[in-house]
């Protein structure tokens, strides 16, 4: 038997690899995982950035805009919260709960960042407050007579709206000038509702006001000087004791403006002194002349005083517009229907003070801030506190339907 055995031939050996070709052969394979590497980290880093993006502006928002998105939120929920309080209105406890509902709900859509927020989120339904009692836990249905609710209902809204009050008001001092304004009015009306159902409830009303730091006569005793005999260094006529002739007619110049000052800040001052010595001569008027002042004398008498008061203390902020502290002289043309009837034009005459402060706040910077804050929120506690309704931003005229983004 024969067999035979086949045997493969040995594959085909080429050899070493010449050594120059190797390293090139290397090189090019390091080359191109580099290459691949560095792709692969663009890549990456490009996603993080368009991932990024719709955080960015959160993270270099402005104070301004932080204050107003923490205002707004505020008011929602306590919108939410009064409108829960107020069950059905039959009472005029709930009634008042209802006003406030509304003016909180129109104050969250003033305070809407220029309408970057989508429309949908702006009129979604806020949670109200976690409040104790049976009126903060069945949100269901009221009852067929709706009754009010009890003062321990009421008390952890009322510090919730007295919180927000002085949160906007301090934010105002920050803020840019529309925020300011803004922020200030509804921290106003804000603290104006959290007094009136602390009143209606006998409940004790949290401090909104911080110190009054814009006060000139707190300024006078912190240095022992007069605050009407300070002045900025910066003025034109530092030194010199005479002021230019545009500053002293109450226009003032670039470079006579005072520090940070917005420019228009001494004619908004000027026409808050103007108003309120304008305001106190119409009311020396009609002690003299409208018969009814027999009767109303003391009241007159008192609501004088208080403009002269104001006029005095606002006078002291000129030196620090470059200024001269020199109080107008106390004689104002009132129109002929002033002069008809005083007695009912005294009422419309309060009624311009909101706005004179609430321009004041928004051309204004620093102390003269601050007080123009605390005279926005006097004034609107003074005109408020007893009407039937209390605007959502007391001295602006916008109402949301106006607003572009709404």
């Amino acid at each position: 038997m024969t067999s035979s055995t086949v045997v493969d031939e040995p594959l085909e050996n080429p050899g070493p690899e010449p050594a120059p070709a190797r390293r090139f052969r290397r090189l090019g394979a390091g080359t191109l995982r580099l290459v691949l590497f560095l792709a692969l980290g663009a890549v990456i880093l490009s996603f993080g950035l368009v991932a990024g993006t719709g955080d960015g502006r959160e993270r270099t928002r402005s104070f301004s805009e932080i204050a107003l998105a923490e205002a707004r939120t505020s008011a929602r929920a306590l919108s939410a919260e009064a409108g829960a309080l107020a069950a059905a209105g039959k009472n005029p406890e709930a009634v008042e709960l209802l006003a406030q509902a509304e003016g909180l709900r129109t104050q969250a859509a003033l305070l809407t960042s220029t309408g970057r927020e989508p429309a949908a989120a702006r009129n979604t339904f806020e949670e109200p407050l976690v409040v104790s009692g049976s009126a903060g836990k069945d949100r269901a249905g009221s009852p067929a007579v709706p009754e009010a609710p009890d003062a321990k209902d009421l008390e952890p809204y009322v510090r919730a709206l007295a919180a927000s009050a002085k949160a906007n008001l301090q934010a105002a001092w920050r803020a840019d000038a529309g925020t300011a304004r803004l922020l200030a009015a509804t921290g106003a009306a804000q603290q104006v509702w959290a007094t009136r159902t602390a009143g209606l409830y006998g409940l004790a009303l949290p401090e909104t006001n911080g110190p009054h730091t814009g006060d000139p006569a707190a300024a006078s005793e912190a240095t022992e000087a007069p605050a009407a005999e300070k002045k900025l260094s910066n003025c034109a006529d530092a030194g010199t004791g005479e002021k230019t002739a545009d500053t002293a007619a109450g226009t003032p110049s670039g470079r006579a403006a005072a520090g940070s000052a917005a420019p228009d800040a001494a004619a908004a001052l000027k026409a808050a002194i103007d108003a309120e010595f304008g305001a106190a001569y119409a009311y020396e008027v009609a002690l003299a002349q409208d018969p009814s002042a027999a009767t109303r004398g003391g009241q007159w008498q008192t609501r004088m005083a208080a403009h002269q008061s104001r006029g005095t203390d606002a006078v002291a902020y000129l030196p620090g517009l470059c200024l001269p502290a020199v109080p107008p002289v106390a004689a104002y043309r009132l129109d002929a229907g002033f002069l008809r009837n005083p007695a009912d034009a005294l009422p419309p005459l309060e009624q311009q003070f909101p706005a004179v402060y609430a321009d004041l706040v928004a051309l204004s910077e620093g102390e003269l801030r601050g007080w123009a804050i605390d005279r926005l929120a006097a004034v609107s506690a003074e005109l408020y506190l007893q009407t039937e309704i209390v605007p959502a931003s007391p001295g602006l005229d916008a109402v949301p339907e106006d607003l572009p983004w709404n």
